[in-house]
């Protein structure tokens, strides 16, 4: 069964009949999601904002909401938040403060609270959908997404450490599921319907932060996804990860499977917290090889446990790492390789790339040490020449941040 690209650039080879009968319908209409590279020309930051679980205002959740507000006016972009009614009164009073007279804002409001990742439950869509993740059993989910591990991970740990990063994933590299356990994809459907917008569903278990749309040195597009979502996926349907590609070139509109490049989760449980795809086919992908070079020679100078462990963790990290940059150099990619991330202090590789009303470039990211981020940003800026400029967030709020798994790429999702 094949099926004809509406732009006349090939076909879509589609799965088997009788696998369809256990896929849900499509209904994105075949568009592209907002790209995260710099041609997405990103004018609109999509922003989730919550109170904690108790209901108390967190100072991280404020100072990011500040950030967010400050450089949208700076930037002449709009700011689309979505909260619920208890939290409502905290957008509210910031946001009333003459600095963001200028800022252009809409408070949407949800029936329960919201998870303040903003960019893993949603696409935006070229012709206008909105399209949220499919919801899935939590138990399969998890299930697949561990089994899908340990068959790719064979050999890269000893058997003991292996098992023990599979039944321990949060000391290790947490599992992507956490969208499908929260009601936020729910509530982000309500709030669009009630917008008056068409809400799609991403047949896929693809969480935001672990798909990158952007193109290759042609300009042809590309979606790279973290093989984590790939052999979930597969595993759920019971179908095989060309399928599974297929499915996606059928949800996002690509002509060939080429497209769809599946990439190895780079020591991170998402892809944009170990790799940045700057455009024109250039990725960015992370280099922990010195800090594993320190790691080993702690072992050797202080043997014992917890030495040990941290040179394994940094081992498979490494590892993982060096797969993605084959992934993407054998689709033909061309991989730079870069220190850009450190557990918990920094991390540039999770930002946003917006398009200011000056007509130029801007990237959004997390804050470090100010040695870190002149060197960042004179990559971006000097060497690299993507972006006029880099936006960096609070260090004390970005640090709370990573204490969550999160950045303010995790924050804030770019749509038309």
């Amino acid at each position: 069964m094949k099926q004809e690209n509406k732009d006349g650039e090939g076909e879509v080879e589609l799965v088997n009949t009788g696998t369809w009968e256990v896929l849900p319908h499509v209904d994105t209409g075949s568009a592209l999601p907002q790209k995260k590279t710099p041609s997405g020309r990103v004018k609109v930051l999509h922003l989730n904002y919550t109170r904690s679980q108790k209901g108390e205002l967190v100072e991280t959740e404020i100072e990011h909401l500040r950030f967010f507000a400050k450089t949208s006016k700076e930037l002449g972009l709009r700011l689309e938040i979505l909260t619920n009614s208890k939290s409502r009164e905290d957008v509210e009073q910031e946001l009333y403060h003459n600095e963001y007279q200028e800022l252009e804002y809409n408070i949407t409001i949800s029936q329960k609270p919201v998870s303040k990742w903003a960019e893993d439950s949603v696409e935006y869509l070229e012709n206008g959908k909105v399209a949220v993740l499919k919801q899935f059993n939590d138990e399969l989910l998890q299930k697949a997404m561990t089994e899908g591990r340990r068959h790719r991970w064979q050999g890269k740990l000893t058997q003991e450490n292996l098992e023990e990063a599979l039944e321990e994933d949060h000391l290790w590299i947490p599992l992507g599921i956490r969208v499908n356990a929260s009601e936020t994809v729910a509530e982000r459907e309500r709030a669009a319907q009630n917008q008056g917008q068409e809400v799609a569903h991403i047949r896929a278990y693809i969480e935001g932060g672990n798909m990158i749309t952007g193109e290759d040195a042609t300009g042809k597009p590309v979606i790279m996804i973290g093989k984590d979502a790939i052999a979930t996926t597969a595993s759920i349907y019971q179908i095989n990860d060309n399928d599974v590609k297929r499915i996606i070139c059928e949800d996002f509109g690509l002509a060939t499977i080429e497209q769809v490049i599946c990439v190895e989760q780079p020591g991170q449980f998402h892809l944009d917290m170990g790799m940045l795809c700057i455009g024109n086919g250039i990725v960015i992908v992370n280099d922990s090889s010195e800090e594993l070079k320190d790691a080993i020679e702690m072992v050797e100078m202080v043997p014992c446990l917890t030495t040990e462990k941290m040179a394994a963790r940094l081992k498979l990290q490494f590892e993982l790492e060096e797969e993605a940059a084959k992934d993407l150099e054998e689709a033909g990619i061309k991989v730079i390789r870069r220190k850009l991330e450190k557990y918990m202090m920094y991390n540039f590789f999770n930002g946003e790339f917006v398009n200011g009303k000056d007509g130029e470039n801007y990237y959004i990211t997390n804050g470090g040490t100010e040695e870190k981020e002149e060197e960042f940003e004179a990559l971006m800026v000097q060497e690299w020449k993507v972006v006029k400029k880099v936006i960096f967030s609070p260090i004390v709020a970005a640090q709370q941040s990573f204490k969550d798994r999160g950045g303010v790429g995790c924050r804030v999702k770019g749509g038309f």
